[in-house]
């Protein structure tokens, strides 16, 4: 096989699965499983990449492409996009090594005409043959939208809520590499930062100092895995959990738990009761819980019919489930999956968790709620709505939002919400 045309074939083969509704995380594991390191870190690059500027590589290859570009064969588009996307933006690759290893992929995946088709496309883009090259300054929700690579009803949405400078800064930050960052459980930070650096491991220190960022690593490999020393979670939550205040030694209830980084972080504090619904959502939750933090009770529960007594529990936390448009960097195919509707949904689904976490709430006690949402119905909007119906709670301090380009880091919400004794 053509050098690097493993590393593309499993790029085509993330890219089908996400067609076929797969999500990225589990496409890339799947993929990616039986190949050696260099090729699943480039196949990764490039099909994340390919997420990220899918909207620019297309407007380039519809001049390109003989016919109309909607009515090619989803293999070939993703092929092209690709090539093409190595073409573009990955330096230390030639244009000749991407075109001969993406046409190699080609010639088994959509037979030899197909593959004539893809090296007659790519050479032309290496030969130069575009004229998309924007000149004039890029600021409607249309344009935009076009040369970062998100939908159209996002942007409008962002340009209405944030304005246009702020948007321009999230479709950036997006676009950009997400880093890896891991946050000591087991271990401490002195011993973690210590183990990192004997191994040889290029670490930095986490926007916050909420943990370390790691260059170039296959998690598992890093020091102290097995012990439990460390999550993988980002700056974003350990900073939101540090404005939500949750007092040391109080019983907490984290009610949407999986995948169980903030259960982890909350036990270094007091007793946590980490729960969820879906039977996968639970085996995730079991397999961090069971690595970093084995004092963490774990229950299978329906957060809309909490498993405690009325006004029973001392602190609640809802990590609510939400359109995440905080971790669009982290989470590339996110993007593409989203839409007004589920938006709405979202919203109402995430009302219907704080009406019932509210009941268990005991008088003087804490209903903290979160999500890694930057839109406005599932954050500031719904606490206001809530706290309307609900008289016996009150804003206790004032609600945290973290915006991405302004962090570096995810974005998210916080409210932390009284229970009136």
């Amino acid at each position: 096989m053509v050098q690097g045309a493993i590393a593309r074939r499993a790029a085509l083969e993330i890219l089908r699965r996400l067609r076929a509704g797969a999500t990225f995380e589990l496409a890339l594991t799947t993929a990616t499983r039986e190949i050696e390191d260099h090729d699943r870190r480039l196949a990764h690059e490039i099909s994340a990449g390919v997420l990220r500027s899918r909207s620019d590589l297309d407007t380039r290859l519809c001049e390109l492409v003989s016919g109309k570009w909607e009515k090619t064969a989803p293999d070939l588009q993703d092929l092209l996009r690709i090539g093409l996307y190595q073409m573009k933006f990955l330096d230390r690759v030639p244009d000749f090594a991407a075109v001969q290893a993406t046409v190699e992929v080609a010639k088994s995946v959509v037979g030899k005409g197909g593959a004539g088709l893809v090296n007659a496309v790519l050479r032309r883009a290496a030969r130069g043959d575009l004229t998309t090259e924007r000149t004039e300054p890029v600021e409607e929700p249309k344009q935009l939208a076009e040369v970062y690579s998100h939908p159209d009803w996002l942007v409008k949405r962002w340009v209405r809520h944030l304005g246009t400078e702020s948007t321009l800064a999230l479709l950036q930050h997006n676009n950009r590499k997400p880093a890896l960052v891991v946050q000591p459980v087991m271990w401490s930070p002195e011993r973690l930062r210590q183990q990192l650096s004997e191994r040889g491991t290029s670490w930095s220190e986490a926007p916050f100092g909420a943990g370390f960022v790691v260059e170039h690593e296959r998690v598992d490999e890093l020091p102290g895995y097995n012990e439990g020393s460390f999550i993988v979670q980002d700056a974003a939550q350990r900073k939101l959990l540090k404005h939500a205040q949750i007092p040391k030694g109080a019983l907490v209830w984290d009610a949407c738990a999986s995948p169980g980084g903030k259960a982890a972080i909350l036990s270094l504090r007091g007793p946590v009761v980490a729960s969820d619904l879906r039977a996968e959502r639970m085996a995730r939750l079991r397999e961090t819980l069971n690595r970093v933090a084995s004092s963490v009770s774990v229950l299978r529960a329906d957060a809309l019919r909490p498993p405690f007594a009325r006004e029973s529990v001392p602190v609640t936390l809802i990590d609510a489930p939400c359109s995440a448009t905080g971790t669009l960097q982290r989470h590339p195919d996110g993007r593409w999956r989203l839409s007004e509707k589920k938006i709405i949904a979202a919203a109402r689904f995430q009302a219907q968790l704080l009406r019932g976490a509210a009941q268990v709430v005991h008088k003087g006690g804490l209903l903290v709620y979160m999500t890694c949402s930057l839109e406005p119905e599932e954050n500031r909007e719904l606490i206001d709505s809530f706290l309307d119906e609900h008289s016996n709670f009150k804003r206790d301090g004032d609600d945290f939002f973290l915006f991405p380009p302004d962090a570096g880091t995810d974005g998210g919400y916080v409210a932390r919400l009284r229970h009136d004794s």
